[in-house]
């Protein structure tokens, strides 16, 4: 991303809203790509806590706000409560992201013990309520709200600049995975298959024309949801003659794969890029026996097919993160 900053000479205080909902704080860095100005961060603050009536609520505990009051047949009136409890917890998903599960089902349990302490609890008349007597009607907002995921810079500047800064972290909320499709016929060992690189942007932020590179390997950070050995791959993916969609590269036991074009990733989006197609591959039907394994489907076991990596087969590229479909 890139952060337009104009400072002055002295202390500057800087905001920049358009980053993901995952981000790892400790992970930011800015800085000026060329190297002319030195940033000198005093303070990083990350805040991920959007305005919301539960959040605006829990802002309010133990203050009276009015409260829109609509029936059916009946003119709209107000009523005055006071906020004895919010019912917001606002730290478990939070938590489960940075600090791990454990944090996260204590916070839950805080949050959540004692019938449902997720109830709010208003105070109307002298009486206690366990749910909002109307539609809350709060005061406007305070210069500390924020309506997306926020980050707030205090920099030192020696003299006054004005650039635009290079900002760059680690995220979560994105994963990726390779996908075939594979046309096998009865009888015949040469098949048909058609290779997606599969993106899932769940981070909270769109990408515009972004420069797409993946890396499949330990290093990886993605969060795959566990597939039955028989059924994955690590080794699949072929050239073709026009030119490769996507790049790859190999360093140690890690694969960097480039796509060629720019993409936009939106926000909760799933994106397909095709990057391999070839027929008449080779292959060769193995069967396994495994005499620890308990297989519910006794009588039929367990089929392979077994596609080597040659180039000679009409396979040449590594894939390290791969869901096969036949």
């Amino acid at each position: 991303d890139t952060v337009p900053v104009d400072l002055k000479q002295g202390i500057n205080n800087v905001r920049f809203t358009e980053t993901t909902a995952h981000l790892e704080p400790d992970s930011v860095i800015l800085r000026d790509s060329t190297g002319k100005t030195n940033l000198q961060i005093l303070e990083q603050n990350y805040r991920n806590d959007p305005v919301s009536q539960e959040l605006l609520l829990s802002l309010f505990e133990g203050k009276t706000i009015d409260f829109l009051v609509v029936e059916p047949n009946k003119p709209n009136t107000i009523v005055h409560g006071k906020i004895v409890r919010s019912g917001y917890a606002r730290h478990s998903q939070e938590a489960m992201q940075r600090y791990g599960q454990r944090y996260a089902m204590a916070q839950s349990a805080m949050a959540y013990q004692s019938g449902g302490m997720s109830q709010p609890i208003i105070e109307v008349d002298g009486k206690l309520r366990f749910a909002l007597p109307g539609q809350p009607l709060f005061p406007p907002l305070g210069d500390d709200t924020i309506l997306k995921p926020t980050i707030e810079w205090q920099l030192q500047a020696d003299k006054a600049a004005k650039l635009d800064a290079e900002l760059a972290y680690v995220t979560g909320g994105m994963s990726w995975e390779a996908d075939y499709n594979i046309v096998a016929p009865e009888k015949s060992d040469l098949l048909d298959f058609v290779g997606w690189v599969t993106m899932d942007n769940q981070s909270g932020k769109t990408f515009e024309n972004a420069k797409i590179k993946l890396m499949a390997g330990d290093v990886s950070k993605i969060q795959q949801a566990e597939v039955a050995g028989y059924m994955r791959n690590e080794e699949l993916a072929v050239s073709a003659a026009m030119p490769a969609p996507v790049s790859e590269k190999a360093f140690e036991d890690y694969h960097l794969y480039t796509l060629a074009r720019p993409a936009t990733l939106r926000d909760r989006e799933t994106k397909q890029v095709e990057f391999i197609r070839a027929s008449g591959v080779k292959s060769e039907r193995i069967y396994v026996y495994d005499g620890m394994k308990i297989d519910w489907n006794q009588w039929r076991g367990v089929r392979m097919e077994n596609i080597r990596n040659n180039q000679d087969l009409g396979t040449e590229m590594e894939t390290k993160v791969a869901v096969m479909r036949e």
